[in-house]
């Protein structure tokens, strides 16, 4: 019995260590590229973290606002030199002139400037979400076109096998296991691949819940119309119109520039003196009195900058705001271009691709009338792949285009700076 207790023991034990050492799968959900948006803007770790930073900032406004505390002063004298000398005791208060308000203004411009700087991180990131999600697509497509040669590849060593025998007979068979063989290769890379695209996906995403791996809606760019491949933009004056209008990056040079300014008035106020305003009770004693004369003081003191009159601060606050002025126009003059550039590349890209889905229809053709013709024995072994692998570099110049389609939208996107364009397409 005892040892039928310890077996029962050791093999409890067994168990909860298999338990506890056994890997744990998380939960696939598939979503739509709007959903995969949304839940990065709400789970994600960084954004969060920008959140708190900005939180932060705020409270660095009422820190600028704060007034100057009071002291206490006390002034006492003992001895023999207290006969015929005030002993004082009191309050003093700084006070700051003309520079809490401008402080409170440059506090308020850097909050300003930090909640324009969140509002661009999270239209970049939305870009970055667009393009990892497209990568998934991407490799799915990929990883659909192997197995789907895999498939041909199977029925080509059905076909030459059951087909009459021919001189080449053997010949044929040998390739057709060859090609099958090294497909699966191929298939297992394209499956990595994706898996790895999938994998980057969720490490964009950053939700902190790792029971939950998110995956794309759709399972291919191939067999299905993704509505992002067919969205139109306006014509080119609009677009420059757009982003000179919306920009994050024009508002926050135009922010900074606002900074620049009232930084440069809180130097120039550094040369207006500060004031101390004191006051408090006052006593001497006296041999004839009993028991002191009493009585009381006020007093006045100015902060006066003669030994240093803040000139260097003021010329690098000028310094500043020059710079300011200057990254905006540079900005602005390349913006323009960069959009001219944009705006064409994706014009054209647009153009192939509708030229490139005619050719992969035809090129479809092509393969399954020389799969028929080496069925009814009137072509070679070796045309049906030579027609097999063309096919194949139709598919990935197919893919390559609309790869090129898409990014070429976010890149215009991305010279927008805002989202107000991606929001009309989601």
């Amino acid at each position: 019995m005892l040892n039928l207790h310890c077996m029962r023991k050791f093999i409890i034990a067994l168990l909860l260590i298999f338990i506890n050492c056994s890997p744990s799968f998380s939960k696939v959900v598939n979503i739509d590229l709007e959903e995969m948006i949304q839940v990065a803007l709400e789970q994600n770790q960084d954004l969060k973290i920008k959140r708190l930073e900005l939180q932060a900032k705020e409270k660095d406004i009422k820190i600028a606002n704060r007034l100057k505390n009071p002291e206490i002063q006390s002034n006492v004298v003992i001895g023999n030199v207290a006969l015929g000398n005030c002993s004082q005791a009191g309050l003093s208060q700084p006070i700051e002139v003309l520079k809490r308000g401008i402080r409170k203004k440059v506090a308020e411009q850097k909050y300003s400037m930090k909640e324009t700087e969140l509002k661009q991180f999270e239209h970049n990131f939305k870009l970055q979400i667009m393009q990892a999600y497209f990568d998934v697509l991407y490799a799915k497509s990929i990883y659909q076109i192997q197995q789907s040669r895999l498939s041909l590849f199977e029925s080509w060593v059905q076909i030459t096998t059951d087909r009459e025998k021919h001189a080449s007979y053997e010949i044929d068979n040998l390739k057709a296991d060859i090609q099958y063989a090294s497909q699966k290769i191929a298939v297992n890379r394209a499956h990595s691949d994706m898996l790895a695209k999938q994998f980057e996906l969720n490490k964009l995403l950053n939700t902190g819940n790792e029971d939950v791996m998110f995956d794309t809606k759709e399972s291919s760019l191939l067999e299905e119309d993704w509505k992002f491949l067919d969205f139109e933009i306006p014509d080119y004056d609009f677009l420059e119109r757009t982003a000179f209008k919306y920009s994050y990056m024009i508002k926050l040079s135009d922010l900074d520039i606002l900074k620049s300014k009232s930084e440069l008035k809180q130097a120039k106020h550094q040369r207006i003196p500060d004031m101390t305003l004191a006051g408090g009770y006052a006593w001497q004693y006296h041999k004839n009195a009993s028991p002191h004369y009493g009585g009381a003081f006020v007093g006045l003191g100015l902060d006066l900058p003669i030994l240093y009159n803040y000139t260097p601060d003021i010329e690098k606050a000028n310094l500043f705001l020059e710079r300011s002025k200057a990254n905006k126009k540079a900005y602005e003059y390349q913006l323009k271009y960069e959009l001219k550039k944009d705006y064409n590349i994706f014009k054209y890209s647009a153009e192939n691709l509708k030229y490139s889905k005619e050719i992969l229809a035809d090129s479809k053709r092509i393969v399954e009338i020389s799969t028929k013709r080496y069925v009814e024995a009137k072509n070679n072994y070796s045309d049906l792949i030579v027609n097999a692998n063309a096919h194949q570099e139709i598919i990935t110049q197919h893919l390559s285009i609309i790869s090129r389609h898409f990014y070429s939208y976010l890149e215009l996107m991305q010279d927008i700076g805002h989202d107000i364009l991606i929001d009309d397409v989601l």
